[in-house]
């Protein structure tokens, strides 16, 4: 596998996470008020997971060999 391979992988990840926390940003948007803490819970740990993802994907393109 290549470096540009593993860093697509890594790329979509961070596409369905970018998905994901749309979606709660949405479910937050109507959610009932005991439900607000949990959602902001989850959405602080995806966009953790989200910036993870895109960081390592950008090194990995940069890197362009084999692993």
């Amino acid at each position: 596998m290549t470096y540009q391979e593993w860093s697509q992988q890594y790329t979509d990840s961070a596409n369905i996470l970018k998905e994901k926390l749309s979606n709660l940003k949405k479910e937050l948007k109507t959610a009932a008020l005991q439900d607000i803490s949990d959602i902001n819970y989850r959405i602080g740990i995806m966009q953790s997971m989200y910036t993870e993802c895109v960081r390592i994907a950008n090194k990995l393109k940069k890197r362009k060999g084999e692993v």
